[in-house]
C-alpha cells in the first residue's frame, strides 16, 4: 500500500537477451556492484532462473544485489542457487514486520513464518549476504509489536538489518488511508510517518536511536566480537541497542563526529557507567575485535596491553625464525580469545 509500484498492475518482461546483452556490457567493464531495482525479481521464475545461471557462470567479481519475495523461492531456485559463487549474489528481503495482521494492512498477503522460512534456507547456503527490511510506523503496529518484530528478524541474524520509516508518498493507496489509522507525517519529502493511533512521535524517536545503532555496530560487522558479549547481559537483542542509543544520546554523540577509536572505546564507558560492570575481559575482546579490521594503525592508548618490552623482546627472539615482526603484530591477551570465539 505504501509503494507507487502498487497502483499500477501486472509487470512487464525485457526480452531475456537483451537483459543477458547489457549485464555482460556491465561484467566487461569490471562494474563493483550492479543493483537490479525491481520490487520482485523472483516474480516469474522461469525469468530471474535464466538471469541467475547465467550469471553463475561468469568468471566476475562483479556482485548483483535483488529485491526479492522469499515466501515464493521455490525448491529449484534455491538448488540453482546453491551453486552461485561466494559474493556473487546479495538478496534483500522486505520483511517490514513479522505481525500477520500488520502485513494484512498493508496488502501483503504472507505470513512471516513463510519468509522465516525460506531466508534460513538461503542462511544456510552460506554463499549470499542477506539484507532484511522492518519498517516503523505501519498501520496496526504499536511499539511493542515492532520491538517484536525487531528481535524475530535479528534471530535470524542476518548480513544487514535495515529499519527503515513509513512514507507515506502521494498517489499510494496507504496516503489515502492515513486518517483512517490516525497518521501524520511530514509535509515535507519524502512524507515520513510522525505518529499513528498506535506509535507516538516519542517512540518514533526511540527507534531512530535503536536504528542509527544496529546501522553503525550491526551492519558494519567490524564489532560482532564485542556485540556477541553484550548480547548475552540482556534479555533481548532490541534492549541492548536502546540501551546502547540512549547512552549515545546521553554523550552527545549524535550531534558530534566521533573518530574510529571512540566507537570502540564507547563499549568501555558504557560498560562501566551503564552495566557498571568489571571491563576486564571486555577490554581484551575489543582489542582482538580493534585489531581484526584497524591492522595497519598503532593501538590508541585505552587499548594497549600491558606487555613489557623485555617479554616482547624474548618472544620475539623465539619465534623470529616462524615470523618476520614487519609483517606481523605481537599482542597479549588475558583470556582465551579462540575459545571466546568459538564458545561464546
Amino acid at each position: 500500500k505504501y509503494c507507487l509500484s502498487s497502483t499500477s498492475h501486472g509487470v512487464r518482461f525485457l526480452d531475456i537477451d537483451r537483459v543477458l546483452k547489457d549485464l555482460m556490457y556491465f561484467i566487461n567493464k569490471e562494474v563493483r556492484l550492479v543493483k537490479f531495482v525491481d520490487r520482485t525479481f523472483n516474480c516469474n521464475s522461469k525469468f530471474a532462473m535464466a538471469i541467475w545461471d547465467f550469471l553463475i557462470e561468469q568468471d566476475t567479481n562483479t556482485q548483483f544485489h535483488f529485491e526479492i519475495s522469499a515466501d515464493i523461492l521455490k525448491p529449484q531456485e534455491i538448488e540453482l542457487l546453491s551453486k552461485a559463487p561466494k559474493g556473487r549474489f546479495r538478496f534483500e528481503v522486505g520483511v517490514q514486520t513479522t505481525n500477520d495482521e500488520v502485513l494484512r494492512n498493508i496488502n501483503r498477503f504472507v505470513n512471516f513464518s513463510d519468509i522465516k522460512e525460506k531466508v534460513l534456507e538461503i542462511e544456510a547456503l552460506r554463499n549470499i549476504d542477506q539484507h532484511l527490511d522492518l519498517i516503523a510506523g505501519l498501520p496496526g503496529e504499536d511499539y511493542e509489536s515492532f520491538k517484536k518484530s525487531f528481535n524475530d528478524m535479528y534471530e535470524i541474524k542476518p548480513e544487514e538489518i535495515q529499519l527503515g520509516f513509513l512514507k507515506l508518498l502521494k498517489g499510494s493507496s496507504m496516503r489515502e488511508d492515513a486518517d483512517k489509522y490516525g497518521m501524520e507525517y511530514s509535509p515535507y519529502p519524502p512524507y515520513e510517518i510522525l505518529k499513528t493511533d498506535k506509535i507516538s512521535y516519542e517512540e518514533l524517536l526511540k527507534l531512530k536511536k535503536v536504528e542509527e545503532m544496529v546501522d553503525k555496530y550491526y551492519n558494519s560487522q567490524k564489532f560482532n566480537h564485542i556485540i556477541r558479549y553484550f548480547e548475552r547481559k540482556f534479555e533481548l537483542p532490541f534492549d541492548f541497542y536502546y540501551s546502547l542509543g540512549m547512552f549515545f544520546e546521553d554523550k552527545g554523540y549524535f550531534s558530534k563526529n566521533i573518530g574510529n577509536a571512540e566507537y570502540y572505546k564507547v563499549f568501555l564507558d558504557y560498560s562501566e557507567s551503564v552495566l557498571q560492570e568489571s571491563n576486564k575481559y571486555l577490554k581484551e575482546i575489543i582489542r582482538f575485535n580493534y585489531l581484526i579490521f584497524n591492522k595497519k594503525r598503532g593501538l590508541p592508548e585505552f587499548l594497549r596491553s600491558d606487555m613489557e618490552k623485555e617479554e616482547e623482546k624474548s618472544i620475539k627472539e623465539k619465534l623470529k625464525e616462524q615470523y618476520s615482526f614487519k609483517e606481523y603484530h605481537l599482542e597479549k591477551f588475558k583470556i582465551n580469545i579462540e575459545k571466546y570465539i568459538e564458545t561464546g
